[in-house]
């Protein structure tokens, strides 16, 4: 079973590694994504502008938990054919404890006796699923770990993606950010795995099933079962690094264009993606939308998308009234 989960890993893997080679893209939204759903899991909300400017024009955000979450990203990636180490780690944790409340003494150090909490929004009772490992142990566990993460086999990235996720979040050796440096492990261990040195939007497709991705602590001593429930969930990271992908080279696309564009066919065009890589914009663009986001009159709306549709960058469905455009993006197109 586990076999052939890391076969389906791996298709899904090529499938993306055939979309790279096709096109060229920037992998700026795909840092921003990836940093914020990590970060958001914990109830933890950053400026997405403050983010993805770090990224796209190379600037230190202006807050510390931005700086902290972009940093933890980087030093992830930066280390991905390094060994693993107990300072790297504990610089990982200083990094995104910039400015908290914790004593300083807990800060960049391992403390033992936490607690594994579901739950990441203030109005909901948190549930504890899980207590780590006890103060007195937690140093020796940790190094257990580093030392089986050092040796992992690159040609099971699945199985070493979760075995070292459930692994260090058993553990759970600090006081705080124990899901944000461990999922920035598993980013850190993939690519180390496949080779690659650009991140995948595994936090963003966690986010999207918590439910499934808290199930890993409640298996217990069962790897094989923990791997079956996790595997889809790592298989839609790489589909949505997909559409994070096709969603910025659309927006390549039509600043190529933008000579032939009025703004407010660029403010609505870039709102949109804007949608696209947070929630999604459901249901189209229709012409009443279309002015109540432009501030102009129906006719003017009305041709507005009109070229848009000419120049191929939205798609029509229906008629009269049930009109609605759609970005000519293909995961957009694939679900009309």
């Amino acid at each position: 079973m586990v076999k052939v989960l890391e076969e389906e890993f791996k298709a899904a893997r090529s499938k993306l590694d055939l979309l790279l080679r096709s096109q060229t893209f920037g992998f700026t939204d795909v840092f921003t994504e990836e940093i914020l759903a990590n970060s958001k899991i914990e109830g933890v909300i950053l400026d997405r502008e403050s983010v993805h400017s770090s990224f796209a024009n190379n600037m230190l955000p202006s807050h510390e938990k931005e700086q902290g979450a972009v940093a933890l990203t980087q030093m992830a990636l930066a280390n991905r054919n390094q060994k693993l180490t107990h300072d790297l780690l504990c610089a990982m944790h200083r990094e995104i404890l910039k400015g908290s409340h914790f004593p300083p003494e807990s800060i960049g150090a391992y403390v033992g006796d936490m607690k594994i909490v579901s739950g990441d929004r203030l109005d909901r009772e948190s549930i504890i699923v899980h207590e780590g490992a006890s103060k007195d142990l937690v140093h020796e566990k940790m190094t257990e770990f580093i030392a089986w993460f050092n040796q992992c086999p690159p040609n099971t990235p699945l199985t070493n993606a979760v075995q070292g996720h459930v692994h260090f979040e058993t553990i759970h050796p600090f006081c705080d950010g124990n899901g944000r440096i461990g999922r920035s492990l598993i980013l850190m261990g993939l690519c180390r795995d496949l080779d690659r040195d650009t991140p995948l939007a595994l936090s963003r497709a966690f986010h999207q099933d918590t439910k499934t991705y808290y199930t890993q602590f409640q298996a217990g001593l069962d790897l094989t079962y923990t791997i079956r429930s996790l595997a889809p969930l790592f298989v839609n990271a790489i589909t949505e690094t997909e559409k994070i992908l096709e969603l910025t080279a659309f927006r390549t696309r039509f600043a190529d264009q933008s000579e032939h564009l009025n703004p407010r066919q660029l403010k609505v065009l870039n709102r949109l993606i804007d949608y696209e890589l947070r929630e999604g914009f459901d249901g189209g663009m229709s012409n009443t939308k279309y002015q109540k986001m432009t501030g102009i009159g129906d006719r003017t709306a009305l041709r507005d998308l009109g070229q848009l549709e000419e120049l191929g960058l939205m798609i029509k469905t229906g008629q009269l009234k049930g009109t609605r455009y759609h970005l000519n993006v293909p995961h957009l197109v694939a679900e009309l």
